[in-house]
């Protein structure tokens, strides 16, 4: 139900991470008035912390118009090689580079975009200008979010910022203030899993490091496989010689502020030493852990403040893109008056089971690190240390592939249990974490294909939902009526390919604006009005 009042604040969104941020995109590109308040200033940005924005969430900052300027904003020069190296030291040995892992050399056809490894910062800016830029959207900075209450119209939010305590009303809060989330602790929500164990990461500057590599590669990531079994990586993070040295897990006796150690494995990791400076260090653990519901009435967590997860993989960030369109278009719908009373509480539905799965795998990938992948004799010039090296690599490629090549994780995922989807029975493919079979199954990511050059098929679903047409003699009318009567936004998309037909399998399919698969068929069904009020969350599937 759209709201009675008219307030300043439809949404107040606590925290401007990149998953808040996101958040607070997804609402405002579709008219709805955000506030979002976050303790440092409009021009601060993190540093490392996340690099990959997943071809993924790659997809839906083409659909904010922000894929390319997040390229652009790449402080990383071109230098270095987006792959995935694992060497036994950087004037050592190449046991194994994983081309491409971060950027792929080609564009596939399953996808409408590549994956982006730029550092953190340019991440926050790439996602804080598209924020400033959109009218609906308030950045208040300096702002910490205190206290909210909710009741049956809205909930009452109280903020600090430099010119004192602010209260207001607003519909909905969005908790994104990360994985110390302190409203997580209010709502006395606990986190249901482990911590498998704790990592140091150091950020500096080191502007002649990078020659450094000459005998083997640089890359976006390197990890060093020596006989020491730090278990360490190096990540380059900008131009002008910053780099985040990652050590996972946490060697045994030695501290985490601890610089003068750390600095010590590194020289020995790359086989010499250098000039470092302003070195600043953070300590945190590997975890695996997820909340029971993301829901709680007017009030949603997304990102870390739901759910946390090992770094291996990349997904920590990325599973919160997944949850800022999923919760990001079903608030809009409600506030737009379209949206049902059943549609916000399958965010958790939807999301939980998700992540659960992401989590897992990315678990994995952690367990496969540091002496799990060092032999005896590894770093040797000589038959056994080839033998040594070869052993590492066929280990990698057998364990370890899934870790850089996650395109199940990413794109496979699927709603098909969500109670505002329409299923027809048909069997699922397989759901595995490194492989990804396209399904236009209802619950599936709508399958991907170009239609000229550099025009995807997703360019023309609009923004709310789209009816695919693949058949221009069925008559649509009725939906399309259906959608006119309940106010749902409704595209439709005639389309005369036969690869299109190919991979849907139906005549029509309706797609939902997460480019999720809500339905598909031959022909609309006999009550239109009844499929329209399942997939926009006011009627039950049943």
């Amino acid at each position: 139900m759209a709201s009675e009042n008219r307030k300043d604040h439809q949404v107040v969104v606590a925290g401007a991470g990149p998953v808040g941020m996101a958040t607070a995109i997804e609402l405002v590109s579709r008219g709805i008035r955000t506030l979002i308040c976050d303790p440092r200033a409009a021009d601060d940005y993190n540093v490392a912390r996340i690099n990959l924005t997943n071809a993924r969430s790659m997809e839906h900052f083409r659909r904010w118009g922000i894929a390319n300027r997040l390229r652009a904003n790449d402080p990383v020069p071109p230098d270095v090689v987006r792959d995935l190296t694992y060497v036994t030291r950087a004037n050592g040995r190449i046991i194994l580079n994983v081309e491409g892992a971060y950027e792929w050399r080609e564009q596939p056809s399953f996808a409408a975009e590549v994956p982006e490894w730029a550092p953190h910062q340019a991440i926050e800016r790439t996602l804080r200008e598209k924020l400033l830029s959109l009218p609906a959207a308030t950045f208040a900075p300096f702002a910490t979010v205190g206290d909210f209450t909710q009741d049956d119209g809205g909930v009452t939010v109280t903020y600090e910022d430099p010119a004192g305590t602010n209260t207001i009303r607003a519909d909905y809060i969005v908790i994104a203030d990360g994985a110390q989330s302190e409203f997580r602790r209010k709502l006395n929500l606990r986190m249901e899993g482990e911590t498998l164990f704790y990592n140091q990461a150091w950020y500096f500057r080191a502007p002649d490091l990078a020659k450094l590599f000459a005998g083997t590669q640089l890359s976006s990531m390197t990890f060093f496989l020596n006989e020491d079994g730090y278990g360490d990586i190096l990540i380059p993070q900008s131009a002008e010689g910053h780099w985040l040295y990652h050590v996972t897990p946490m060697p045994e006796g030695v501290e985490a502020d601890d610089w003068p150690a750390f600095r010590a494995m590194l020289y020995r990791s790359i086989g010499a030493e250098f000039d470092i400076f302003e070195p600043e260090g953070r300590y945190f653990g590997s975890q695996v852990r997820l909340a029971a519901t993301f829901n709680f009435g007017r009030a949603v967590l997304v990102g870390d403040a739901a759910h946390l997860t090992s770094p291996f993989g990349g997904f920590g960030m990325n599973m919160g893109i997944g949850d800022a369109v999923d919760v990001g278009w079903k608030i809009a719908a409600i506030l737009q008056g379209w949206g049902g009373p059943r549609l916000l509480e399958t965010y958790t539905l939807e999301r939980r089971d998700v992540c659960k799965y992401i989590i897992e795998g990315a678990a994995h990938n952690n367990k496969m690190s540091g002496k799990a992948l060092t032999r005896p004799f590894m770093e040797e010039d000589s038959e056994r240390g080839e033998q040594a090296r070869r052993e590492v690599r066929e280990f990698i490629i057998r364990e370890k592939t899934q870790q850089s090549r996650s395109f199940g994780a990413q794109f496979g995922y699927r709603y098909t249990s969500s109670p505002i989807v329409v299923g027809d029975g048909t069997d699922l493919p397989p759901l595995q974490y490194g492989e990804y079979t396209p399904s236009s199954v209802a619950g599936c990511r709508a399958p991907h294909l170009w239609l000229g050059e550099g025009v995807s098929i997703y360019d023309h679903f609009g923004t709310g939902f789209c009816l695919l047409k693949l058949d221009p003699t069925v008559d649509t009318s009725a939906l399309e009526a259906a959608a006119t009567e309940v106010g749902m936004p409704l595209t439709v998309f005639p389309l005369d390919s036969d690869p299109a037909r190919a991979l849907y399998e139906r005549k029509l399919a309706l797609i939902r604006p997460d480019q999720h698969v809500a339905w598909r068929g031959d022909m609309p069904p006999e009550d239109c009005r009844w499929l329209l009020d399942v997939v926009r969350g006011a009627a039950s599937y049943q």
